[in-house]
């Protein structure tokens, strides 16, 4: 009998490439899943695509109204604002309560990790926190880290009857497969500042840098996640690590911000839309929509628990992979193309301008 999932942002990004995901190994399951929606206009889409599926309209806010919704459900995966609302995390693991215990999967960011980094930090030196090793470090950080209010709130409700885990994804790439947004924020923002201001940005410090994962290889983690979950509802003993050990940081590989603004620099003057392939030195509150992340040196996030308990190992392009397709997209966004045919040509060698056909 497929089990029955209440999942949130299902709109959005990641939620919304997750959902496919599982309805595309488990098509069986459409009936069986109730997505809230804070949005009533995503009614049609989501209906013509998944005509059994079972929509719920709320805000996050509505907390008693979520909380009775995930009552009648064995296994939530929560996606909407997830990271830092903390009303709806607590109205999910009440409705669990409620029907005597389930299954809670938690959607956080690496982020927090940035609360491991103290001022005292030696220069040059990098911290590498695993969720294995370092997993006491990954569940006591710093009240003030980000997320870490959530965070410490889902960490503390589990128990014998309520299971929890948390999915900690770095850098987000790729285009989704949702029905609404397919778009990351992180290296699509630094695209857009970068075509706004018309020449490439970077921070003096060019070591900074971050994780990142495929949006496909995240999804693919979370049905192989919701996989195991269910079966070991159905066993003495599964492999998941729950509740205080179930923390799982997602990575596939570190990028330095230098290189991809010089790579998105690089393609942009390529296709004509840029006047130059210059690097400008700004401070960090300029790349601020890019994310916290921008200025890190310190800190570096290891998958180590999804490998063993899953196998779960990345198969995805890299992220330098989709430079291209995100200037083009983020210039399409911001209408830099020939209004009649939509297409670009880029700068052919010794040509000083490059135009759009």
């Amino acid at each position: 009998m497929p089990p029955k999932i209440f999942l949130t942002g299902a709109s959005g990004y990641i939620g919304g490439d997750v959902l496919h995901a599982l309805l595309s190994a488990h098509p069986d399951w459409e009936s069986s899943i109730t997505v809230l929606l804070r949005n009533k206009a995503y009614e049609t889409a989501f209906k013509s695509a998944y005509p059994g599926i079972n929509l719920f309209f709320a805000s996050l806010d509505d907390v008693s109204a979520i909380a009775d919704a995930v009552s009648k459900h064995e296994l939530v995966v929560h996606f909407a604002l997830s990271a830092d609302h903390l009303p709806s995390a607590e109205a999910i693991v009440a409705g669990l309560n409620k029907r005597g215990g389930g299954i809670y999967i938690h959607t956080s960011g690496t982020d927090v990790l940035l609360g491991a980094r103290s001022e005292g930090h030696p220069t040059g030196e990098v911290t590498v926190i695993d969720d294995w090793d370092g997993i006491e470090v990954v569940t006591s950080l710093p009240d003030d880290a980000p997320h870490r209010n959530v965070d410490k709130f889902v960490l503390a409700s589990g128990s014998d009857t309520l299971k929890t885990a948390i999915i900690c994804p770095s850098t987000v790439y790729g285009t989704g497969r949702g029905l609404v947004s397919q778009r990351s924020d992180q290296i699509p923002n630094l695209a857009r500042l970068i075509l706004q201001q018309q020449q490439g940005l970077q921070l003096a410090d060019g070591r900074t840098f971050w994780n990142s994962v495929h949006v496909y290889d995240l999804a693919r983690l979370y049905v192989r996640f919701v996989d195991d979950a269910i079966g070991e509802s159905n066993a003495a003993r599964g492999r998941l690590a729950w509740n205080r050990d179930g923390y799982y940081l997602v990575e596939s590989g570190r990028y330095f911000w230098a290189e991809i603004a010089q790579q998105i620099t690089s393609e942009a003057y390529r296709l004509g839309l840029l006047p130059a392939e210059k690097m400008v030195v700004v401070e960090g509150d300029v790349l601020a929509p890019a994310g916290r992340p921008v200025g890190n040196y310190a800190v570096e996030a290891k998958t180590v628990r999804a490998r063993r308990l899953l196998g779960w190992e990345a198969v995805e392009g890299s992220l330098p992979d989709e430079i291209p397709a995100i200037v083009r997209a983020e210039a399409a966004r911001l209408d830099l193309r020939n209004g009649e045919t939509g297409s670009m040509t880029g700068r052919g060698e010794g040509e000083k301008a490059g135009v759009f056909a």
